[in-house]
């Protein structure tokens, strides 16, 4: 599967470089947040990496549930612990715990639908932000602080009305923003299809901490920084495949 080059498998734990989650993060999710870059001091794994890992060891189920309890840093021993009543963590050598997995119903281990699922969701995911966060934000006249941004993602979940699936593809159906004093929700909820059939749906939370009013100018800035720091990692990537395909 697509998927061993950002990871790897030794018995039963797992790490991640920091190469090989930027690049997950950049080459798979188009997610440049900055904290995914390898020379970040306050460098984490994509949530969505884990996710990702979930998938291919325990497949696709009719229902998915993720919790998200830490930030997992890099060249660390992790492994999940033993599925008991259809639940999981995956927890490091201290056992602290990182992401808490529970499922139910029928499952596929089809690697096809799983990659396929993997790239839509992911893809999808790195679309939250500008698209669909910053009008979302001005909508409620708030926004993180850039000096100190505190995005966290909380938890996310998947309801298969079947995992038989021949094909499948993800639609955004909507998104909203709870506001709680300067603390808020954004639920993005997206669809699953199977040809011109819908088959699941799903959404995920992200947590918004310390927000400030907001101001166009300064989050046009915020926005322009991100998409510089895209153009520059996609420009190195096509003079040099190997700084996007390989550690």
């Amino acid at each position: 599967m697509f998927l061993n080059e950002f990871y790897s498998q030794k018995d039963s734990s797992f790490r991640f470089t920091q190469q090989q989650a930027s690049r997950f993060a950049k080459t798979v999710a188009n997610d440049y947040n900055k904290i995914h870059d390898v020379d970040n001091k306050r460098f984490c794994v994509p949530g969505d990496l884990l996710f990702a890992v979930s998938l291919t060891k325990f497949g696709l189920s009719e229902t998915m549930k993720i919790d998200f309890t830490g930030m997992v840093k890099n060249d660390v021993d992790m492994q999940f612990s033993p599925l008991l009543d259809n639940k999981t963590t995956i927890v490091n050598a201290d056992d602290k715990a990182f992401m808490e997995l529970e499922v139910s119903g029928k499952s596929s281990h089809n690697e096809d639908i799983i990659s396929k699922i993997i790239t839509e969701y992911v893809q999808f995911s790195g679309k939250n932000f500008p698209d669909v966060m910053v009008p979302l934000m001005r909508s409620e006249n708030l926004m993180f602080n850039p000096a100190r941004t505190i995005i966290m993602y909380k938890c996310m979940q998947i309801s298969m009305s079947r995992v038989d699936v021949k094909n499948i593809s993800l639609k955004f159906n909507n998104a909203i923003i709870d506001v709680y004093g300067k603390r808020a929700t954004v639920t993005f909820k997206f669809d699953f299809y199977d040809s011109e059939e819908k088959v699941g749906t799903g959404q995920k939370e992200m947590l918004l901490s310390g927000l400030i009013p907001y101001e166009e100018s300064v989050m046009n800035g915020v926005i322009a920084d991100y998409q510089a720091a895209k153009a520059k990692y996609l420009s190195a990537a096509s003079e040099s495949p190997i700084y996007a395909l390989t550690d």
